[in-house]
């Protein structure tokens, strides 16, 4: 297919999908100065996927021409009434990111609000009572600091913990509201991969996210027809979609849907503490 045109305002018609997909995972968030309010404007992917894509430095070893003559994968879209360009160009971005995230991401630290809420709650945990002495716990704790290339300094003192998680308790909802409590920090300097598993996983999870976007969630949900051998499972889809990109070498992903089942039900509640290192 012939490269795409770098225009971010009238956009490529076949950028349909991967855009909106896009604008849930990489949004462009701007911020309203009449109200100091946030709001999408977009994605900020665009730029980098159009740019990939016109170098052909997108991961993944399979072409439009492998896409289109896949005939299983073909005759599905075709009964679900899916747009074959468009789709395509959904299937690299999804597949690239998948990669940046998985495959070449960045190592990011929690959030902060969230590290203090679980500090604060571990020791609330295991508070025993207070008296005129002050507190005291259930089993003996400590807290520790370790800056790199020095000692190592220990808090064991019962009072002094207690008082730091009362700190934290007492104004939680003034730390939500600070702007770095809410940002994951990144370690620029620690490349990270998550297993093919997990690839897999986010994998279905953005197909399956664009497939509950408005108004593809209606648009696309299309019962199959009296007589027709042609499943129209979307789950099935994403599937056979793993096996063609070779994100598995295992056949049963093209066979049948069970084996992916099986990695949604392992990791529904999954979090990826990795940032994207292509889009951000």
């Amino acid at each position: 297919m012939e490269k795409l045109k770098e225009n971010y305002i009238n956009i490529d018609p076949r950028l349909e999908y991967m855009e909106q997909i896009a604008t849930l995972y990489v949004p462009d968030i701007d911020i309203d100065p009449s109200t100091g309010e946030k709001y999408i404007c977009g994605t900020a992917a665009l730029p980098f996927f159009i740019n990939r894509y016109n170098q052909n430095g997108l991961y993944g070893h399979f072409t439009y021409e492998d896409y289109t003559g896949n005939e299983s994968i073909q005759e599905m879209l075709k009964g679900l009434g899916i747009d074959i360009d468009k789709f395509w160009f959904l299937l690299l971005f999804i597949f690239d990111y998948t990669c940046g995230t998985c495959l070449d991401g960045i190592k990011a630290t929690g959030v902060g609000v969230e590290q203090l809420t679980k500090f604060a709650k571990a020791i609330a945990d295991n508070h025993k009572e207070v008296n005129r002495f002050g507190v005291s716990f259930k089993k003996p704790i400590t807290i520790s600091v370790k800056v790199e290339g020095k000692h190592q300094i220990i808090i064991d003192n019962a009072n002094a913990i207690g008082y730091l998680a009362a700190v934290i308790a007492n104004n939680l909802k003034e730390i939500e509201e600070h702007p770095w409590m809410q940002i994951q920090q990144v370690r620029m300097n620690t490349p990270t991969e998550e297993k093919e598993s997990i690839q897999i996983w986010l994998f279905y999870k953005m197909f399956n996210d664009f497939f509950n976007l408005k108004p593809y969630n209606k648009l696309f949900n299309v019962r199959q027809k009296k007589g027709s051998t042609v499943s129209l499972s979307k789950t099935l889809l994403i599937s056979k979609l793993i096996y063609f990109t070779k994100l598995s070498k295992n056949k049963n992903f093209s066979e049948d849907e069970f084996t992916l089942k099986g990695y949604i039900k392992q990791y529904k509640d999954k979090k990826i503490d990795t940032i994207n290192s292509i889009y951000f």
